[in-house]
């Protein structure tokens, strides 16, 4: 386990946040998965994704909203939305009916458990903002 996603894991367990699984990946870069029970009911999993050169991670949210084939303008509207008023995290659909979230950062092994816990925190805060947006366009 690369040295940048055992001080995140460290630094998780220091402010009392979750992660449910970690583990090396073949390219050598390291995963840690966060698993978040947001407002309004929304269940995720935050994916931190750790380069293997440890200056650089890649954060993403995969599946955070699933919707019809019918909705998919709507969301994409939404998607457009957001992605201009959240400008550190980027919004996409992927085909087959889903919303991912992701953003990047560049992390040193000094930097990388402070970083990382701060763009949780944020993606977490963003996420329970926008969830209601996604829902009106599936309940609405």
């Amino acid at each position: 386990m690369l040295n940048t996603a055992l001080r995140f894991m460290s630094e998780c367990d220091r402010v009392g946040l979750k992660y449910r699984e970690s583990r090396d990946l073949d390219d050598g870069s390291s995963l840690v998965a966060c698993g978040v029970s947001g407002k309004n009911n929304a269940r995720y999993d935050v994916l931190f994704i750790f380069d293997k050169d440890q200056h650089t991670v890649s954060e993403r949210v995969v599946g955070l909203v699933s919707y019809d084939a019918e909705k998919e303008q709507a969301m994409r509207d939404v998607v457009n939305e957001l992605n201009g008023i959240y400008r550190w995290f980027k919004f996409y659909t992927k085909d087959g009916g889903k919303v991912n979230v992701q953003a990047d950062a560049i992390i040193s092994e000094e930097t990388s458990d402070r970083i990382c816990v701060e763009l949780l925190l944020r993606t977490m805060k963003v996420i329970d903002d926008a969830y209601p947006k996604f829902m009106h366009v599936l309940w609405g």
